[in-house]
């Protein structure tokens, strides 16, 4: 009986441990990650050139103009793809996003198309000791896809200030507010319809700064072909 009731004990408490034992192993299972998200970025048009200043003299010219970096309305400053599937609503998409928050895509793409203009001698952030010629801030308000069935439209709406550096007075106030519709409702298409508004819109802002750049309110800052 002895031998007997130890056997049992010892059967017992084995199969307790095998229990005990495939419980931990259950606990440690590998956990499926989840699925990577894909992003999208924004960039700078392609190509977009315009003409040189040229002075009474027949001289290019280019000025320093002040940019710094765009602010975004609630819901639009962290890189997630905004949707939206019905009026006064916003969601983000789960398995897309922006490689970067919009506004900063935004003022990266604005700084860079600058740049590349003939009339520009610097885009700098700050204007503290700098002889610009013009202040530009501009302002995200939306930037999201409009669900409708099984197409949609994509908004952008942005707007931007030009400011005379001296008298800190407003030069000229511009509101841009465009949508564009997709066939289909993903983020592809949310992406593609983005960069055609947004080529748009900093085409309008290029060519808005260098039309006040041209007046005679804007200070000339030094010839282009100067050392």
């Amino acid at each position: 009986m002895n031998a007997t009731y130890s056997c049992l004990r010892i059967g017992g408490r084995l199969a307790a441990l095998a229990i005990f034992a495939t419980t931990l192993a259950a606990c440690s299972l590998p956990i499926k990650p989840q699925h990577a998200q894909d992003t999208y970025r924004i960039n700078p048009p392609a190509a977009l050139s315009t003409p040189a200043i040229v002075s009474a003299q027949g001289k290019a010219r280019a000025f320093l103009v002040r940019f710094g970096s765009i602010e975004a309305d609630s819901g639009f400053e962290s890189a997630a793809m905004m949707y939206s599937p019905e009026a006064q609503q916003l969601r983000p998409y789960r398995d897309n996003r922006w490689l970067a928050p919009p506004a900063e895509m935004l003022t990266d793409a604005v700084t860079q198309t600058l740049i590349r203009q003939p009339w520009i001698l610097g885009v700098v952030p700050n204007s503290a000791g700098a002889p610009v010629a013009l202040n530009l801030r501009c302002h995200l308000n939306r930037l999201e896809h409009d669900v409708s069935g099984d197409s949609g439209r994509v908004r952008l709406a942005l707007d931007c200030l030009w400011l005379d550096p001296k008298t800190r007075s407003v030069r000229a106030h511009w509101y841009f507010d465009e949508s564009q519709a997709v066939p289909h409702n993903d983020a592809t298409q949310f992406a593609q319809a983005s960069q055609s508004l947004v080529d748009k819109a900093i085409g309008a802002i290029v060519r808005q700064t260098r039309n006040l750049l041209a007046t005679p309110e804007a200070p000339v800052e030094k010839d282009a072909d100067d050392s």
